[in-house]
């Protein structure tokens, strides 16, 4: 029987669970996963091998699909008994595990239909036949769609590091980086960049990895994230807004002039959230960017229970030390790093000698900083086209990634972190579910046309 061919570029949740919708929705659909890593369905977010990683939500919220709220409780049932339920932060791995779970049994169910090539798409290019994706070592694979699922990307390079800083080995690109959380000298010090979900995560590696030195975390604001708790469900709002003020105001609104709802407040717009970002014009996204994203992902992306707890102690003890401020130029010195830092709201400036640097200033949003082959050859024939406001790429409700004039693709779509930009709310297995559920579904339409046009 002829076949409808997706090629997936990036093994991640994102473009498994892409997959798996595919090949359940339509026998005539065929897929071909292209993923560097050894395994399906990990990706960066849940290869980690740290147990002190644990997702920031509670099981019962991270099912892979929304008609089976229970699927992940039920798979950590079969897994680990009693040890874990609903309102469980279980350790990432473990979901990396349900995924690969996800992965094997869609193999089984499609069959041949169910390709995994272990590699990296780096170019591609389009026309009326189809994709062609260029991977690594000159293979060709050819198909019907290209659905770019390369997940978050990596943290913009820090300008106050200059080349020979950053090629030596003591300061890291990224937190994932082979050898950023694994100290020889368990006591020496360390720079964190950034604040974030990132930083915690490297706090937790380092100490238990077995690191006992002082850790710095500084950002332009030093502000944390926030600890998870569990509240009442919010109140039922639909704010609009214009401005940047407004979405503020919208905030405000659902919790209700009770600042202890907060975290009510902030669930509670989520459904609304990527139209009221939409709402805003290009000024207002970047003064968004500019200037609230930091507290609203201190507030939104939420730590677990016990990692706050964590996190506190070591602020409590003095091993942790928190820093609003800004980096000057990294000095390489005969044990390691020197950097001046400018600390926010005063004149005073702190000298830091420290073991290692590390980068975890989260994902960078201008695509065309991007150090990433396959979103740099799609920007250069026009294919993938920057939003104006610099935050990301086109992409059409659909998935489809838009060009300069607009135009939708109807070749090359874009699931998860790749939207954002178009989307706020895109990173979290809530929105990649529905975005895989969808796209999936209009693919499986076309597959099934294109195969029944074919066959009379």
């Amino acid at each position: 029987m002829p076949e409808f061919t997706a090629i997936i570029a990036g093994g991640g949740a994102s473009g498994l669970l892409t997959a798996t919708r595919l090949v359940h929705k339509s026998a005539s659909a065929r897929v071909i996963i292209v993923e560097p890593r050894a395994s399906i369905g990990r990706g960066m977010a849940y290869s980690t091998p740290c147990l002190a990683h644990v997702l920031n939500v509670p099981a019962g919220r991270m099912s892979a699909f929304d008609e089976r709220p229970d699927h992940f409780v039920e798979f950590l049932r079969a897994s680990h008994g009693d040890a874990y339920g609903a309102a469980s932060y279980v350790p990432r791995r473990f979901y990396g595990d349900y995924l690969e779970a996800i992965a094997q049994a869609s193999s089984d169910f499609a069959g041949v239909r169910w390709g995994v090539e272990r590699s990296s798409v780096l170019a591609a290019s389009v026309d009326s036949s189809g994709v062609r994706a260029i991977c690594e070592e000159g293979r060709v694979l050819r198909g019907d769609v290209l659905i770019v699922a390369t997940g978050n990307a990596n943290p913009a390079p820090w300008t106050r590091a200059n080349a020979d800083v950053v090629a030596g080995d003591r300061f890291f690109a990224s937190a994932w980086e082979e050898g950023a959380l694994n100290c020889a000298d368990r006591e020496e010090r360390v720079l964190l960049l950034g604040t974030g979900l990132t930083a915690v995560d490297a706090v937790i590696a380092l100490r238990s990895n077995g690191h006992r030195g002082t850790i710095w975390m500084i950002s332009r604001r030093g502000l944390l994230p926030h600890e998870h708790r569990i509240f009442d469900a919010p109140r039922d709002s639909k704010p609009e807004a214009v401005t940047t003020r407004d979405l503020l105001g919208a905030f405000r609104s659902v919790a209700g002039g009770r600042p202890h709802r907060w975290r009510a407040a902030v669930d509670g717009l989520r459904p609304r959230t990527n139209a009221l970002w939409q709402a805003l014009s290009v000024h207002e996204q970047r003064r968004f960017m500019r200037h609230v994203i930091p507290y609203w992902n201190a507030h939104r992306h939420r730590m677990a229970p016990d990692v706050a707890k964590a996190i506190a102690e070591e602020i409590a003890a003095g091993t942790l030390r928190m820093l609003a401020g800004r980096t000057g130029r990294f000095i390489a010195t005969d044990r390691g790093l020197r950097v001046a830092i400018t600390v926010r709201g005063s004149e005073q400036t702190l000298e830091l000698e420290i073991g290692r640097a590390i980068n975890c200033s989260g994902p960078a949003h201008d695509f065309r900083l991007l150090e990433n082959p396959l979103i740099g050859n799609l920007l250069e024939q026009g294919i993938m086209h920057p939003l104006q406001s610099s935050i990301g790429i086109d992409v059409a409700p659909s998935g489809a990634l838009r060009d300069a004039s607009g135009a939708e693709s109807t070749r090359v779509y874009a699931i998860g972190p790749v939207r954002f930009g178009t989307l706020i709310e895109t990173t979290a297995m809530p929105e990649i579910r529905a975005q895989a559920k969808d796209l999936a579904a209009l693919l499986a339409a076309r597959a099934d046309s294109l195969v029944t046009a074919m066959v009379q």
